[in-house]
Protein backbone atom coordinates (compact mmCIF):
# COMPACT_ATOMS: atom_id res chain seq x y z
CA UNK A 1 0.00 0.00 0.00
CA UNK A 2 1.56 3.21 -0.69
CA UNK A 3 1.34 5.63 1.46
CA UNK A 4 2.09 9.27 0.21
CA UNK A 5 4.56 12.28 1.50
CA UNK A 6 2.28 14.36 3.29
CA UNK A 7 0.59 10.99 5.09
CA UNK A 8 3.85 10.04 6.63
CA UNK A 9 4.65 13.67 7.90
CA UNK A 10 1.12 13.37 9.36
CA UNK A 11 2.03 10.24 11.13
CA UNK A 12 5.15 10.92 12.07
CA UNK A 13 4.20 13.94 14.02
CA UNK A 14 4.12 14.18 18.00
CA UNK A 15 0.80 14.63 19.59
CA UNK A 16 1.00 17.80 21.51
CA UNK A 17 -0.61 17.70 24.50
CA UNK A 18 -3.87 20.04 25.09
CA UNK A 19 -3.19 23.18 26.32
CA UNK A 20 -5.22 25.29 28.37
CA UNK A 21 -5.58 29.04 28.52
CA UNK A 22 -3.65 30.75 31.52
CA UNK A 23 -2.64 34.36 32.58
CA UNK A 24 0.20 33.56 34.70
CA UNK A 25 3.29 36.15 35.05
CA UNK A 26 6.81 35.35 36.52
CA UNK A 27 10.63 35.78 35.40
CA UNK A 28 12.64 33.54 34.09
CA UNK A 29 16.61 33.59 34.20
CA UNK A 30 18.90 31.54 31.63
CA UNK A 31 20.69 28.82 33.43
CA UNK A 32 23.81 29.95 32.65
CA UNK A 33 23.01 33.99 33.53
CA UNK A 34 22.28 36.06 36.45
CA UNK A 35 20.04 38.55 34.96
CA UNK A 36 16.26 37.98 35.17
CA UNK A 37 13.71 39.34 32.70
CA UNK A 38 9.48 39.31 32.84
CA UNK A 39 7.44 37.10 31.33
CA UNK A 40 3.97 36.45 30.87
CA UNK A 41 2.69 32.58 30.46
CA UNK A 42 -0.85 32.41 28.07
CA UNK A 43 -0.93 28.75 27.74
CA UNK A 44 0.25 25.70 29.64
CA UNK A 45 -0.07 22.01 29.83
CA UNK A 46 1.19 18.98 31.59
CA UNK A 47 4.55 19.39 29.55
CA UNK A 48 5.14 23.40 28.62
CA UNK A 49 4.08 26.26 27.96
CA UNK A 50 4.00 29.62 25.30
CA UNK A 51 5.01 32.58 27.02
CA UNK A 52 5.94 36.20 26.12
CA UNK A 53 9.23 37.86 27.15
CA UNK A 54 11.61 40.41 26.20
CA UNK A 55 14.28 37.76 26.43
CA UNK A 56 16.30 37.30 24.10
CA UNK A 57 16.49 33.22 23.94
CA UNK A 58 17.30 30.42 21.75
CA UNK A 59 16.30 27.21 20.85
CA UNK A 60 17.93 24.58 23.62
CA UNK A 61 18.48 27.52 26.18
CA UNK A 62 17.74 25.74 29.85
CA UNK A 63 15.45 28.36 31.72
CA UNK A 64 14.30 28.55 35.33
CA UNK A 65 10.73 29.91 35.35
CA UNK A 66 9.80 31.63 38.61
CA UNK A 67 5.86 32.21 39.50
CA UNK A 68 4.70 33.68 42.46
CA UNK A 69 3.56 31.12 44.98
CA UNK A 70 4.18 27.91 42.86
CA UNK A 71 8.19 27.94 42.94
CA UNK A 72 10.67 27.32 40.28
CA UNK A 73 10.09 25.43 36.94
CA UNK A 74 12.88 24.19 34.86
CA UNK A 75 12.35 24.25 31.16
CA UNK A 76 14.04 24.42 27.61
CA UNK A 77 13.63 26.41 25.12
CA UNK A 78 11.96 24.41 21.82
CA UNK A 79 10.93 27.45 19.56
CA UNK A 80 10.79 31.02 19.23
CA UNK A 81 8.61 32.84 16.57
CA UNK A 82 6.66 36.16 16.41
CA UNK A 83 4.25 34.25 18.52
CA UNK A 84 5.75 33.68 21.54
CA UNK A 85 8.52 31.49 22.83
CA UNK A 86 7.89 27.93 23.61
CA UNK A 87 9.06 25.81 26.42
CA UNK A 88 9.41 22.73 27.31
CA UNK A 89 9.19 21.69 31.17
CA UNK A 90 12.80 19.71 32.00
CA UNK A 91 11.11 16.28 33.63
CA UNK A 92 12.73 15.89 36.99
CA UNK A 93 12.82 12.53 39.27
CA UNK A 94 12.31 12.92 42.96
CA UNK A 95 14.53 11.95 44.84
CA UNK A 96 12.76 10.73 47.71
CA UNK A 97 15.70 9.17 49.57
CA UNK A 98 17.20 12.25 50.56
CA UNK A 99 15.33 13.63 53.32
CA UNK A 100 13.95 10.84 55.64
CA UNK A 101 9.96 11.81 56.46
CA UNK A 102 9.32 12.44 59.90
CA UNK A 103 6.18 9.85 60.19
CA UNK A 104 5.03 6.62 59.20
CA UNK A 105 2.41 7.26 56.44
CA UNK A 106 -1.00 5.26 56.32
CA UNK A 107 -1.95 4.65 52.84
CA UNK A 108 -5.12 5.66 52.08
CA UNK A 109 -7.89 5.57 49.45
CA UNK A 110 -9.95 8.53 49.71
CA UNK A 111 -10.79 11.83 47.98
CA UNK A 112 -10.06 15.05 50.04
CA UNK A 113 -11.04 18.78 48.91
CA UNK A 114 -7.82 20.49 47.98
CA UNK A 115 -7.33 24.15 47.02
CA UNK A 116 -4.10 25.88 44.99
CA UNK A 117 -3.83 29.03 45.27
CA UNK A 118 -5.63 30.95 42.68
CA UNK A 119 -7.75 28.18 41.71
CA UNK A 120 -11.51 26.60 43.28
CA UNK A 121 -11.51 23.82 45.90
CA UNK A 122 -11.95 20.56 44.33
CA UNK A 123 -12.15 16.91 45.51
CA UNK A 124 -8.71 14.70 44.58
CA UNK A 125 -7.53 11.26 45.60
CA UNK A 126 -5.20 10.78 48.44
CA UNK A 127 -3.11 7.94 48.82
CA UNK A 128 -1.17 8.15 52.02
CA UNK A 129 -1.24 10.79 55.35
CA UNK A 130 0.42 11.03 58.37
CA UNK A 131 0.78 13.87 60.83
CA UNK A 132 3.27 15.94 58.57
CA UNK A 133 1.89 15.48 55.22
CA UNK A 134 -0.26 13.51 52.44
CA UNK A 135 0.40 12.55 48.74
CA UNK A 136 -2.15 13.45 46.47
CA UNK A 137 -3.06 13.13 43.06
CA UNK A 138 -3.48 16.76 40.92
CA UNK A 139 -5.16 17.10 37.73
CA UNK A 140 -2.28 19.29 36.77
CA UNK A 141 1.36 18.61 37.30
CA UNK A 142 1.71 21.11 40.67
CA UNK A 143 4.99 23.11 40.93
CA UNK A 144 8.14 22.06 44.18
CA UNK A 145 7.25 24.30 46.64
CA UNK A 146 3.52 25.40 45.96
CA UNK A 147 1.20 26.45 48.74
CA UNK A 148 -1.99 24.00 48.59
CA UNK A 149 -4.99 23.57 51.37
CA UNK A 150 -5.89 20.42 52.16
CA UNK A 151 -9.45 19.74 53.90
CA UNK A 152 -9.27 16.37 56.26
CA UNK A 153 -12.38 15.12 57.53
CA UNK A 154 -13.60 17.46 60.55
CA UNK A 155 -10.58 19.79 60.49
CA UNK A 156 -9.87 22.81 59.37
CA UNK A 157 -8.15 23.11 56.06
CA UNK A 158 -4.87 22.44 56.57
CA UNK A 159 -1.63 24.25 54.91
CA UNK A 160 0.95 22.55 52.96
CA UNK A 161 3.51 22.78 50.49
CA UNK A 162 4.47 20.72 47.63
CA UNK A 163 7.81 19.05 48.23
CA UNK A 164 8.07 16.78 45.14
CA UNK A 165 6.05 16.11 42.00
CA UNK A 166 5.99 13.24 39.92
CA UNK A 167 3.93 13.61 37.09
CA UNK A 168 0.20 14.76 38.76
CA UNK A 169 1.46 12.36 41.58
CA UNK A 170 2.96 14.90 44.33
CA UNK A 171 3.80 14.92 48.42
CA UNK A 172 2.80 17.31 50.59
CA UNK A 173 4.13 18.46 53.62
CA UNK A 174 1.86 20.36 56.58
CA UNK A 175 3.10 23.92 57.26
CA UNK A 176 2.17 22.76 60.98
CA UNK A 177 1.90 19.47 62.06
CA UNK A 178 -1.41 17.92 62.78
CA UNK A 179 -1.64 17.57 67.26
CA UNK A 180 -1.01 13.83 67.66
CA UNK A 181 -4.68 13.70 69.30
CA UNK A 182 -6.63 15.22 66.98
CA UNK A 183 -4.65 12.87 64.24
CA UNK A 184 -6.24 9.83 66.12
CA UNK A 185 -9.66 11.19 65.63
CA UNK A 186 -8.85 11.55 62.20
CA UNK A 187 -7.97 8.41 62.00
CA UNK A 188 -11.27 6.94 63.27
CA UNK A 189 -13.05 9.25 61.06
CA UNK A 190 -10.81 8.25 57.94
CA UNK A 191 -11.12 4.11 59.32
CA UNK A 192 -13.15 3.23 56.77
CA UNK A 193 -11.07 4.28 53.76
CA UNK A 194 -7.95 2.84 54.67
CA UNK A 195 -6.30 0.34 52.90
CA UNK A 196 -6.12 -2.91 53.66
Amino acid sequence: MNVSLAEKATTSLPVREDRRPVALHGWLTRRDQEQAHDFFIDNLSYGGCRIQSAARLARGDQVNLTVHRRGVIPGTVRWHNAYGIGVSFTPEVPDRTEVPRRGDRLPLKAEVMVRQTGRRARALAISDLSRFGCSLSFEDRPFEGECVWVALPGLAPVEGRVRWADGREAGVEFVQPIYEAVFELLLVRMGLTAAE
